[in-house]
């Protein structure tokens, strides 16, 4: 077992208010400070929008989460199907609500008051499920404000806005991931939809488009970074209903859905659960009237006020403080909970670490999961945040008596630096306490084979970086209290090693709590157990395709097994390198006039992926690729990683990045996303599958991406033709 994290016990408590607080805190604390322990917040799968189709109800081939009672956000919009057009209406909003905050000295009582944009005005967008074959009709209606500071000729000097960024108020739509056409009014990201327009989008999802997790987002260039981080994103599902039908000479791997093979003896689905990871880093600002520079300048920390000039190498100032929300009382100017700065609460990879916030699950810190021993159940994990990588972990509870079994109450209190000796006392990650997950897709994509993360598995953490989704299938063996955990990365396993941040948090978070009641106890391998169930339930299967099951053997069912190979000498390159202030790919910053590369479809390509300086996150449109290797730098020349059997080589040098496990489970697997590491290349193979038109190529860190880390690929359909085979260049009268 490798990878365990060993984690050493410390508690770190606040300084008290700041006089400048202390007016705001007087009088609204006690509500928090004399809870023994903050409320229990339920799991919540995202919200959803009204169905109003007549027959809505007879739709029984989507299986949307059953919604809670105590579901409280009612998205705006609705969603209404024919035949096979799926009609949304999706409202872009500046929404009030609360996110919960489990810090007792909260000044608003555990619920802070926030105002962010967001698909339908909830913490997380609407999920949309449709089929392959579907078209999905999307009315974007952008009611957000047109006065917006960041969108005029020059913008206020106090947002300090790099070149190229603003206008946040501009948006569009991006269905990341989908194999959809890039032109006109579909998965189009060169779009500029304006405050207080609509805009029309038609995304026809092809027949054979592979069922999975998906998700959307803005995507506009300059504001895609504040629109995701304030929480415009939602889970976007692609249901499978076609069952496995054997191989022909003229249809060797028929298309077949996982989907169809996960449910008990009779027929019935496995429970479900979507979990949309988002790391909002929402501040309160103090705006007095008339600021010089502008608002959204100061934002209130437990140690004063941070702004541009503060000093970040000073561990005891604000700009290493933990943000609060104080109540807004004259003199404070106090607003509520907003992402409005872009340099103050995005563009740094310390940010995440220093400023308190917690990674939500469909908007709500800290749920509560409640589930029964015995029961399979397929998680769908999306990462919906910009920055940092979310060390996945589920671990076996461990009452500490001196701790009052927090876990057993759902009762950890404080911010996530007060929670940090409670969470490495009671969430201990070894071979005996770690639950293992196991794998059957990532990116939506369909695995060839089930990949076992945890314990017994290559890797002991399920590694999401932004962008990325993995679908897990998870049983719990007995009664008991578990750790949804994001895992603490050490030094030598963090992207900006020993300065403190980057992929990777600092200290342990929990997650959310996991409680186990009921059901029934599993005694032996769990990963036995899994196949062995999937075999049991599925008698209809060929022999050799059933038994295939207990190996965990799912390739039947994954959408490629192997892209073809390019014509020799089709290499690309895509270099991530940050010289301040430019954030560049191949030595460019992005151009939205410039078509940077271009291709032919039907063709493939290998690239070569590697990045300077610090880490990066090579995300592509329309077309997924296919991991061929990875390769280290040993002695001056590149190794790969792999061995014969696509495991991680035992007799691989020591890697003093520490991070080349992320890679462990990726050998031939199919992805739209991957993590670039410093020393190393990902080298990857696509193929231009159907559509031409312009798209792009990013970093996934987003706003690395809005300060330039992008790209234009063209697919046209000749290189050889006039003008690519586009236009009437080669015309005559």
């Amino acid at each position: 077992m490798k990878s365990i994290l060993h984690l050493t016990l410390r508690r770190m408590w606040l300084p008290a208010a700041l006089p400048f607080l202390a007016v705001s805190l007087a009088g609204v604390c006690t509500a928090g400070a004399q809870q023994n322990q903050p409320a229990v917040h339920p799991y919540l799968p995202p919200p959803v929008l009204p169905e109003t189709t007549p027959q809505a109800a007879a739709l029984k081939l989507l299986r949307l989460e059953t919604p809670s009672p105590l579901e409280t956000c009612h998205p705006q919009g609705t969603i209404r199907r024919t035949g096979n057009d799926v009609y949304v209406k999706l409202h872009a909003v500046r929404a009030k609500f609360t996110i919960n905050n489990p810090d007792p000295t909260d000044p608003w009582g555990g619920n802070d008051p926030v105002e962010l944009r967001s698909y339908g005005g909830c913490h997380a967008g609407p999920t949309i499920e449709v089929l392959p074959g579907n078209t999905l009709h999307v009315d974007l209606i952008n009611s957000l404000s047109k006065d917006d500071p960041s969108c005029l000729p020059n913008p206020p000097s106090g947002l300090a806005l790099p070149a190229g960024v603003g206008c946040f108020n501009t948006i569009n739509l991006h269905t990341h991931g989908l194999h959809v056409s890039p032109a006109g009014n579909s998965d189009n990201v060169l779009l500029n939809i304006a405050p207080q327009t609509d805009f029309p989008y038609e995304i026809n999802i092809p027949s054979d488009h592979p069922a999975g997790t998906f998700w959307y987002h803005a995507h506009r260039h300059g504001s895609t970074a504040v629109s995701v981080a304030s929480g415009e994103a939602g889970i976007l599902v692609v249901r499978g209903t076609r069952k496995y039908t054997p191989p022909t000479p003229a249809n060797p791997h028929p298309i077949a859905d996982i989907d169809t093979i996960l449910h008990n003896t009779g027929g019935t689905p496995v429970p479900e659960k979507l979990f949309l990871f988002q790391q909002i880093p929402y501040a309160c600002f103090s705006n007095p009237p008339g600021q010089q520079g502008g608002p959204w300048q100061q934002i209130f920390t437990t140690r004063g006020f941070y702004n541009v000039n503060s000093d970040g190498s000073d561990p005891n100032g604000p700009a290493n403080a933990p943000w609060v929300c104080p109540r807004p009382v004259p003199g404070n100017y106090a607003s509520p909970g907003v992402v409005e700065n872009f340099s103050l609460q995005l563009f740094s990879s310390t940010i995440w670490d220093t400023n308190g916030r917690f990674t939500t699950i469909n908007g709500i810190v800290q749920p509560t999961i409640t589930l029964p021993a015995g029961q399979i159940q397929r998680w769908r994990f999306v990462h919906g945040g910009i920055h940092d990588t979310i060390n996945l972990q589920v671990v076996r509870a461990t009452p500490v008596p001196k701790l009052g079994a927090l876990i057993d109450t759902s009762g950890l209190a404080g911010n996530r630096i007060q929670q940090e000796s409670e969470v490495e006392a009671e969430c201990v990650a070894n071979k005996d306490t770690l639950i293992p997950q196991f794998e059957i897709a990532v990116d939506g994509l369909t695995r060839t084979h089930i990949e076992t993360i945890g314990n017994g598995g290559d890797i002991a953490s399920n590694y999401l970086q932004p962008g990325y989704r993995s679908d897990v299938l998870v049983v719990f063996p007995k009664d008991g209290d578990y750790c949804l955990l994001d895992q603490a990365a050490p030094p030598s396993q963090r992207a900006n090693a020993g300065q403190g941040g980057g992929q990777g948090p600092s200290i342990p978070q929990l997650l959310a709590y996991v409680h186990v009641r009921g059901g029934k106890v599993v005694s032996g391998e769990l990963r036995d157990y899994v196949e062995h169930t999937l075999y049991d339930t599925n008698r209809t299967l060929p022999a050799p395709v059933r038994d295939g099951l207990l190996r965990g053997d799912i390739s039947p069912w994954a959408p490629f097994l192997e892209f073809p190979a390019p014509t020799p000498g089709h290499v690309q390159h895509a270099d991530f390198d940050i010289k301040f202030p430019k954030f560049m790919i191949n030595g460019q910053t992005y151009n939205p006039d410039v078509v940077n590369i271009v291709r032919q479809v039907n063709t493939s390509d290998d690239w070569i992926l590697t990045a300077e300086g610090e880490p990066h996150i090579f995300h592509i449109h329309v077309n997924p690729f296919e991991i061929m290797d990875v390769t280290r730098d040993v002695d001056g020349h590149q190794e790969s990683i792999f061995d014969k059997d696509g495991h991680c080589r035992k007799d691989m040098p020591v890697d003093k990045q520490g991070l080349q496990n992320q890679y462990c489970s990726m050998y031939h697997v199919f992805r739209d996303t991957v993590f670039v590491e410093n020393g190393y290349q990902v080298h990857a193979r696509t193929y231009y599958d159907r559509y031409i038109g312009t798209f792009v190529i990013h970093c996934h860190i987003l706003d690395h991406e809005d300060a330039g880390m992008m790209l234009n690929i063209e697919i046209v359909p000749d290189l050889n033709a006039p003008g690519y085979g586009l236009g009437m260049s080669n015309m005559h009268h």
